[in-house]
């Protein structure tokens, strides 16, 4: 069973990068720059624009998702944003679209013994580990 952070990883960071990415590019901005803002390699950004990575997960229909993510797009456009800040920013789109339960779906293709269990450990607050 893999964990909701494993799950995120591997396709609600990417699929937020690769908004980000196809945003900034329309802005006519360089990839290399895309690449550097958001930590990540040229090709990746290259294939997020292209659509081959970034796709394990839809927003096209999260319009909260796609404004959050419009904002660390200005923010790096306009260079009012540094790199932590766009680390931190993404991981708190990551965050609220667990909460939200927007992820189910997908972790359910993963793991099908999930949706049987009737898991909701994202929308669940935090345990406390002591």
């Amino acid at each position: 069973m893999q964990t909701p952070y494993e799950i995120a990883a591997k396709s609600v960071i990417p699929a937020i990068r690769g908004i980000v990415a196809r945003s900034l590019i329309e802005r006519n901005m360089r990839q290399s720059d895309i690449a550097e803002s958001l930590g990540i390699t040229q090709p990746a950004v290259s294939k997020y624009f292209s659509e081959k990575r970034g796709k394990a997960i839809d927003f096209a229909k999260r319009e909260d998702v796609k404004k959050m993510a419009e904002v660390i797009s200005e923010g790096i456009a306009t260079h009012k944003l540094n790199n932590v800040e766009v680390t931190n920013l993404i991981k708190e789109i990551c965050d609220y679209v667990m909460r939200s339960g927007y992820m189910c779906e997908l972790h359910y293709e993963i793991d099908p013994e999930i949706k049987d269990l009737n898991c909701k450990i994202c929308m669940e607050p935090a345990a406390s580990v002591s």
